[in-house]
């Protein structure tokens, strides 16, 4: 909007000058941003890594044991239905909770990716825009060129869609190794 506004030298620099503190804000925010994430990585590493392996296994076995209750019954695993009903209702916030958690990852990384496109618009900028907005603009380009946004388990893989989309596939995968191997030799007791 600068670029088609007609200029007035202290109204366009004082707006240029305004832009341009904001936009060192964002890069020091970015930077800090970045700093505490690869900080949290270090430290709870270990911890993501056992959570990720947990939510894997779980998700598994609580597939395994769903086909189970249909298959065989609540009676013959020794389920009352107040067991049941408790560990349905444990299993459904569980998950939830792991999920929230994962949106929450996603919409930080979707509004990261969302800011670097913003900025890729930098050029249908008009050219005779302030020097120091131009320099702004530059910097923080090339910082989140430089340091792009990430977050990694143990630095072995990224936390994004498409890795989320590959454990959910090898969830799955392994769910049904389970369900034909009971298929195949756990046979329905008369």
């Amino acid at each position: 909007m600068l670029s088609y506004l007609p200029q007035r030298k202290g109204t366009f620099m004082t707006r240029c000058c305004y832009l341009s503190d904001r936009l060192d804000n964002i890069a020091r925010l970015q930077s800090k941003l970045q700093s505490n994430v690869s900080q949290l990585g270090e430290v709870f590493g270990f911890q993501g890594m056992t959570v990720y392996s947990e939510y894997y296994i779980t998700s598994v076995v609580t597939s395994y044991l769903t086909y189970s209750l249909f298959k065989y019954g609540p009676e013959s695993l020794n389920l009352t239905l107040k067991t049941v009903i408790l560990a349905c209702s444990w299993t459904f916030f569980y998950f939830l909770d792991g999920v929230l958690n994962l949106f929450i990852i996603f919409f930080v990384l979707a509004d990261h990716k969302e800011m670097g496109r913003h900025l890729e618009e930098r050029t249908l900028f008009a050219s005779r825009l302030d020097v120091r907005l131009e320099e702004s603009f530059e910097s923080l380009q090339l910082q989140l060129a430089r340091n792009p946004f990430e977050i990694n388990v143990m630095k072995l893989f990224p936390v994004n869609r498409s890795a989320t989309a590959a454990m959910c596939g090898s969830i799955i995968s392994h769910s049904i190794f389970l369900i034909q191997c009971d298929m195949e030799y756990f046979k329905t007791p008369l």
